[in-house]
């Protein structure tokens, strides 16, 4: 059995080998481990583990680039790596925007290693199993649940280039979910909640299972709406699942391919002068920072839309000079066993200056989403939409019914465009974007 090599050994027989073939290249390595306990009624069902460790090399030579990863890292089989990324360079289509990292990379602490230190299957068991104590004792037409569950995991990274670029960090995180199942006579309704962090003392087992016991309770005896236009209220996790379905616009290869209706609009009005909306990979703690990104470029916060304008794109190395912007760090890289995408970093719309309460009693009417659908069929370059929903009917945000089988339609220029109040209530989810309340001021509702 060939001795086990440390993780920078690994980079420098990596960097050895295409030095020797004096290849212009870049060596990314990822140790990662993850545990999910799945529990149901208390008991538990499921243990997870996962692990890997392995390399991915992208290799540049006159312009083409080859690609190949491995989890074998012994001498062989880090050097058939090497040689297979070279191999597929040889064949592929000359690409004269593709770029390496040249510069240094940040070693910046930004919050995100606590590590899972010794934590046991009971104990993540128990978390879960308290959101399932806290979901029932909210009401006891919670009867049941589909599926609880707690995660955790940690990970080193780390990335070099044979043009000196080098860094490396260590990153950690856990997550707790619960779909509740209220029952009514017949009816049943589910409603799922979860949230994720750096650090377990900010997950609230009890918060998380209340949560989820309100959304299926809030659903029992739902009735149609009438066919009209009212101001829409979206709390932050709904708010949070619009803004995640629009990220992919401010991707600046998206914009290059016309694949996005921000595209030639910098400096335009693209949303009501409310709305600034960032992308932070520096957020202290935030469930996307890191030091630099996929490629090696450093990150840093970026504005995107300050007060209602287009101010830019995110763009990796290739696509920068095309846009004429510098590199964002937003090139993400969620294994060594692909390429980097362009993905946003702690996404989110800014807090506004209304309490969030009050913003929405100042309505006389108004639909509350809790639930939008089929967020994928929004389309990417005319921003035109129609989604199935299910909320709540308010008036002088008061509750007065649950709503169920409607649909809201428009454009996302004119719903961004209609954001009439941004509360002060910021708040991030599980997925590293984050919103606080938002209120349009007018949108299509089909019903009956």
């Amino acid at each position: 059995m060939s001795e086990r090599l440390t993780n920078d050994a690994v980079i420098e027989r990596a960097l050895g080998a295409l030095r020797r073939e004096r290849l212009d290249a870049e060596v990314f390595f990822r140790e990662s481990s993850s545990t999910s306990v799945e529990v149901k009624d208390g008991a538990i069902e499921n243990v997870l583990a996962h692990g890997e460790r392995g390399i991915g090399v992208r290799v540049v030579d006159a312009q083409r680039m080859g690609f190949a990863f491995t989890s074998d890292l012994s001498e062989a089989g880090i050097g058939e790596c090497v040689n297979a990324a070279r191999a597929m360079s040889a064949v592929t289509e000359p690409d004269p925007d593709l770029r390496l990292a040249t510069g240094t990379t940040d070693t910046a602490d930004l919050g995100i290693h606590e590590g899972v230190g010794g934590r046991t299957v009971e104990e993540r068991a128990e978390a879960a199993a308290a959101a399932e104590r806290a979901a029932r004792s909210v009401d006891p037409r919670i009867s049941g649940f589909r599926k609880t569950s707690f995660a955790d995991g940690e990970s080193a990274t780390m990335l070099a280039t044979t043009g000196g670029t080098r860094g490396a960090y260590r990153e950690s995180w856990c997550g707790l979910s619960t779909s509740a199942i209220a029952s009514d006579g017949e009816e049943r309704q589910i409603g799922y909640h979860g949230h994720a962090s750096r650090r377990r003392a900010e997950l609230d087992p009890e918060a998380i299972g209340a949560y989820a016991a309100n959304v299926a309770l809030g659903k029992l005896g739902a009735r149609s709406l009438a066919t009209g236009r009212l101001p829409v209220v979206l709390e932050p996790y709904e708010a949070m699942s619009l803004l995640g379905a629009i990220a992919p616009l401010f991707s600046a290869e998206n914009v290059l391919k016309g694949k996005s209706l921000f595209a030639g609009k910098v400096g335009q009005s693209v949303a009501s002068p409310l709305v600034t909306i960032v992308d932070d990979a520096r957020r202290h703690g935030g469930l996307r920072s890191a030091p630099f990104d996929g490629e090696g470029t450093p990150t840093r916060r970026q504005t995107l839309v300050e007060r209602g304008v287009l101010a830019g794109y995110l763009p990796p190395l290739k696509t920068a000079s095309q846009v004429g912007a510098e590199p964002t760090g937003n090139a993400r890289r969620s294994s060594y066993t692909g390429p980097s995408r362009i993905g946003p970093s702690n996404f989110s719309i800014e807090a506004g200056p209304h309490d969030a309460r009050a913003m929405v009693r100042g309505l006389d009417r108004a639909l509350r989403i809790t639930s939008l659908l089929n967020l994928h069929t929004i389309d990417p370059i005319s921003g035109e939409f129609s989604l199935g929903a299910a909320g709540d009917y308010l008036e002088h945000g008061e509750r007065q019914y649950a709503v169920q089988g409607i649909t809201i339609a428009g454009n996302l220029t004119g719903l961004l465009s209609s954001i009439s109040g941004v509360g002060s209530d910021l708040t991030f989810g599980g997925g590293g974007i984050g919103s606080p309340t938002l209120v349009i001021a007018e949108l299509s509702i089909g019903g009956s």
